[in-house]
């Protein structure tokens, strides 16, 4: 079972609004040192994201962008090849469901990752059209005239693929091919992308057969290249590392010390911070130009969107947080680490291989838009072992616990789902119960 973890320092600091003044709490909350420190680090600054919502379809163009080697986010055909490298390390691996004789399948088996770091790209270019009717054409292209291939790339941030449209587009694609000359020796590479991909459930994706689904995990190595890049003085590399930041689970060490902080002060002023965040920015903005003597916390709102906007996202994961320690209260909260929309619960037994991160975390999600419902996954990445242990031996005593671990022995990351659609309720029994199987899993020494 769990051990009775450290008081968290921050809940001794709680400030309670049903024992002061409301309008004291939320002086409170302003005058916190920590609230200061991240109203200063989530200046939105340049960072063009932080100030608009994309669409599908400029997810599309900012992807274009950086798959190009030849534009000017000073990247070259690094992006271009963490694809490659991904979605050919996903095919040799077996992943990918796609039949042997596919294009694609044919593609990757003669372009295996070898191949790939060791050759260049910078004859490629990207094209959202190629003379096709939108209803009939992928988002995006990406055509490499050196190296004969053209990668068919549909694009979803947050929706589904669907069976039909996957079939359409290759089809239109394939006349429009055999109408010009020019593209019949071209390779074709379809490959379908999801925000929310799930890698367990690779055979019931659509058109599985014949298009590589991936999500947006590859972009973590481009986030860091393009990070070190920004330190080095090149600003375009940082619209480069905003968007991976938002496409993946990779975040910046500013945006990891910005969450922290906001996790910091939830637990400090919650009632103060649901008072702050509940309100939307239209309505504020109403209220504050119909007040004769606004409040002052409406002025900070409107003054700090970006910081409200960051409390109101992590409200979520943060309640989550509160719920799963009051649910299970020798829960340790040394043992929970969230973000925006995920956290992470370290089994116990488990905390002392952590290298990078938990090797192994029992992950929560949102199952829906109303963040009410929640999926739990257990999660394994021989990358974050320390340095100290066999990467392999874990694996072995976590495949006694789950067996399903057993599959893609020789895969360094895997996600098992557990189950889907709980309430907070039936999520701490599920987290409790695989807890017992993992504690008596975990290496005694």
């Amino acid at each position: 079972m769990f051990d009775a973890g450290p008081t968290n320092e921050s809940i001794q600091g709680r400030i309670d609004m049903g024992k002061i003044d409301p309008a004291a709490a939320i002086e409170h909350l302003l005058a916190d040192e920590d609230m200061v420190t991240l109203c200063e680090l989530q200046r939105t600054g340049d960072e063009v994201l932080d100030v608009i919502a994309l669409s599908e379809n400029q997810h599309s163009d900012i992807l274009g962008w950086m798959l190009d080697p030849r534009e000017g986010h000073g990247q070259g055909d690094q992006i271009l090849r963490d694809l490659l490298t991904a979605a050919s390390m996903k095919v040799a691996r077996g992943e990918s469901g796609l039949e042997k004789g596919s294009a694609t399948s044919r593609f990757f088996k003669a372009w295996p990752p070898s191949r790939i770091r060791t050759s260049g790209f910078g004859s490629a270019f990207y094209a959202r059209e190629l003379g096709m009717k939108a209803a009939e054409r992928v988002d995006l292209f990406v055509i490499d005239p050196q190296n004969k291939y053209i990668l068919l790339i549909e694009n979803k941030a947050g929706a589904a693929h669907r069976e039909a449209q996957l079939k359409l587009y290759r089809k239109c694609f394939d006349e429009m091919v055999d109408e010009n000359i020019h593209l019949r020796g071209y390779s074709h590479v379809f490959i379908a992308l999801d925000r929310d991909f799930d890698a367990e459930e690779s055979a019931g994706h659509p058109c599985s057969e014949s298009w590589l689904h991936m999500g947006y995990e590859w972009l973590k190595t481009s986030a860091g290249r393009a990070l070190l890049q920004v330190e080095r003085g090149n600003a375009a590399a940082k619209l480069v590392v905003g968007y991976c930041n938002r496409q993946s689970d990779w975040e910046a060490p500013q945006a990891k010390k910005c969450i922290e902080l906001a996790a910091i002060l939830h637990q400090r002023h919650p009632d103060a911070i649901r008072a702050l965040v509940e309100p939307s920015a239209g309505r504020i903005e109403k209220e504050w130009l119909g007040a004769k003597d606004p409040n002052p916390s409406l002025l900070f709102t409107l003054q700090n969107k970006g910081v409200v906007e960051l409390l109101r996202e992590t409200k979520g994961m943060a309640y989550v947080k509160t719920g799963l320690h009051r649910l299970l209260p020798k829960l340790p909260l040394s043992s929970i680490e969230h973000a925006r929309a995920w956290l992470d619960v370290c089994p116990t037994g488990w905390e002392r291989f952590r290298g990078a991160w938990w090797p192994l975390v029992m992950n929560i999600r949102y199952s829906d838009q109303t963040k009410t419902k929640f999926n739990l996954r257990l999660i394994w990445n021989a990358g974050w072992v320390d340095d100290d242990y066999d990467a392999q031996a874990l694996r072995s005593r976590l495949k006694e616990a789950e067996p399903r671990f057993g599959a893609f022995e020789d895969s360094q990351f895997r996600r098992v789902p557990i189950d889907k659609g709980l309430s907070l309720a039936e999520l701490a029994k599920e987290i409790e119960q695989l807890n017992v199987k993992l504690e008596a899993a975990a290496p005694s020494c």
